[in-house]
């Protein structure tokens, strides 16, 4: 797939900007506060709906302006058919998703379409950072892949919501009891789905990831990731068995999760341990292991997503260059011209991709205006 064309209104420091992507790779270049993430924020808010520096979408206005607006025109691999995505946003908290002008209620609907893998600097709290984070980089992937795993875990988050405040209620209302076993049901049957279904993505993701992790070390480092159910060791369960299980410590902990009023155990305890040699990369790991074991998780991704959709996402790379050294520069731009990955760069200096890109892959950004160089 590939974005053509992108039209920005009144977003962040954007008045009215309109851009002609390339196919291969775009790169733009310009002084920091200019707008290159703005601009990647966009693009990335076509794919989810939403932005990835965690602004409310009334952050996202241009200053004395009522609205937003968001327009791209994209291909899928294989066909001529053209797509066009509108999002709308105004200061009266309306939001409104149009596809090929059709509107749609939930921006979910965006996952069918444009398809995205971002890479920044900040992904390095996907290992440094707190459970919920990787928890939530995980379900991110997960709901591009596959609508439906995006309802499961909307689903699931209702389910805690409801079945928390019941726990509370029992805390001096005992009377209340004969719902919880409804909610425990719903709590079982959804929760084990979830797990089931990141341990089986996990299986793909991680086996690409550690190539990509020994291509760029000449096989010195050997990278893998693991799945930490707050339930204790599930191995190769089926969904099923994850249910009984699920079952089982619901049945055996209740006391405990009335006592505290909330859920303590189920996918949104879970979390994923990196290790890199044996060792766990987040407690032992340098910033630069880090870093590569990232790229390694984010070109892993691009193959998965190859995988099961027939055709690659549009790479986001938001200034890493600077962050990474010359051989994996070449690796990562290699990889995407290989491939005809669709690639847009962000960053302040042109000289660390010198004779890696052509004169017209260059965009200039400067107080929200883009130019070709």
């Amino acid at each position: 797939m590939y974005l053509q064309h992108l039209h920005l209104i009144n977003y962040r420091n954007y008045k009215n900007q309109e851009l002609n992507l390339n196919r291969g790779i775009n790169v733009l270049i310009g002084a920091n506060g200019q707008g290159k993430t703005n601009l990647l924020e966009a693009v990335y808010y076509l794919s989810m709906g939403g932005n990835f520096r965690g602004n409310k979408d009334l952050d996202l206005i241009l200053w004395e302006q009522p609205y937003f607006r968001l327009m791209g025109q994209m291909k899928k691999d294989g066909s001529e058919r053209c797509y066009d995505l509108e999002i709308y946003v105004d200061k009266e908290k309306n939001k409104q998703l149009k596809i090929n002008g059709v509107k749609y209620k939930s921006m979910s609907e965006l996952h069918n379409y444009l398809r995205v893998v971002l890479f920044s600097p900040d992904d390095l709290k996907i290992i440094k950072g707190s459970p919920a984070e990787r928890r939530r980089y995980l379900d991110a992937v997960m709901c591009q892949m596959d609508k439906g795993y995006h309802r499961l875990i909307r689903d699931y988050d209702r389910i805690i919501v409801q079945r928390n405040n019941l726990l509370k209620e029992l805390q001096y209302k005992q009377q209340n009891r004969i719902q919880l076993d409804v909610w425990n049901t719903y709590l079982a049957e959804y929760g084990s789905q979830i797990i089931y279904r990141r341990i089986q993505f996990l299986k793909l993701l991680i086996p690409m990831a550690r190539k990509v992790q020994q291509d760029l070390t000449q096989q010195t480092e050997r990278f893998t990731v693991t799945y930490h159910c707050s339930m204790g060791a599930i191995g190769d369960f089926s969904a099923e068995q994850i249910k009984e299980l699920f079952e089982k410590i619901i049945d055996q902990k209740l006391g405990e999760e009335i006592t505290r009023g909330t859920t303590l155990w189920g996918p949104h305890r879970d979390d994923l341990i990196f290790y890199l040699n044996g060792m766990d990369l987040k407690r032992y790991g340098s910033q630069g292991q880090q870093r590569t074991g990232i790229l390694s998780l984010k070109m892993a991704e691009l193959q998965a997503f190859f995988k099961c959709h027939g055709e690659y996402p549009l790479l986001l790379l938001d200034d890493v260059m600077s962050e990474l050294d010359d051989s994996r520069r070449h690796y990562l731009i290699e990889m995407v011209k290989k491939n005809k990955i669709q690639t847009i760069i962000t960053g302040a200096n042109i000289e660390l991709l010198t004779g890696e890109i052509a004169k017209d892959e260059v965009f200039s950004v400067s107080e929200g205006k883009i130019i070709i160089k």
